[in-house]
């Protein structure tokens, strides 16, 4: 296609110079360009659909649970390196959270089957988050697609939120309770690396 019919089609062109482009094209190549220019014109019309409130956290979410990839060292060259200030300020930021909110994790009730659950069997796992301020609570984890709506915590009583969550036995999982919409690591529980400079909560059973 040539260059200047592309930009008549893109609308990058006045009206003058647009006139002179379609008075040199033949006929039929005349009425394809008219067309596709009124196409093209239409489309950029429409309304773009919203992201849903959330869509921030689900995709930041996604991203975390995705395993870090291995970097050559072109592609370490390439990208930008975090800042000794903008990590401690993180670090710091995480340290304030656990601080505030004192997040318990407990076992929840044995498989029913006697025993030790064997790997891949069922097991309910409890967990708790005291938050007294807090309006809603949830957790995401690679165990519901990091979703956070998907599995939201009770509050109880003095303020203290928990839900059981079954799991597989056998497995590692890891996890982040998100608080009113933040994202909130476990101080109590082992972390692991996500791969981004973050930490996940760790869960062994």
């Amino acid at each position: 296609m040539r260059d200047d019919v592309r930009r008549l089609i893109d609308g990058e062109l006045g009206a003058d110079e647009a006139r002179r482009v379609l008075d040199a094209l033949a006929p039929d190549a005349r009425r394809e360009a008219e067309a596709m220019a009124r196409l093209a014109a239409a489309a950029a019309r429409l309304e773009r659909a919203a992201p849903s409130p959330d869509f921030a956290a689900r995709a930041m979410a996604r991203v975390r649970a995705r395993p870090a990839p291995r970097r050559s060292l072109l592609t370490w060259l390439r990208s930008p390196r975090v800042s000794p200030l903008g990590a401690l300020g993180g670090a710091a930021a995480a340290a304030a959270v656990a601080v505030v909110l004192a997040v318990r994790l407990g076992p929840g009730p044995a498989p029913a089957s006697p025993g030790a659950a064997r790997a891949g069997e069922p097991v309910f796992a409890e967990l708790r988050l005291d938050a007294p301020q807090a309006r809603s609570v949830s957790v995401a984890g690679d165990f519901n697609g990091w979703r956070v709506e998907a599995t939201p915590l009770r509050r109880g009583e003095g303020g203290t939120w928990s839900v059981r969550v079954p799991l597989a036995a056998g497995r590692r999982y890891q996890y982040m309770f998100v608080v009113d919409g933040e994202w909130v690591p476990d101080p109590a529980a082992p972390a692991a690396d996500d791969g981004f400079g973050g930490r996940n909560a760790v869960l062994d059973l």
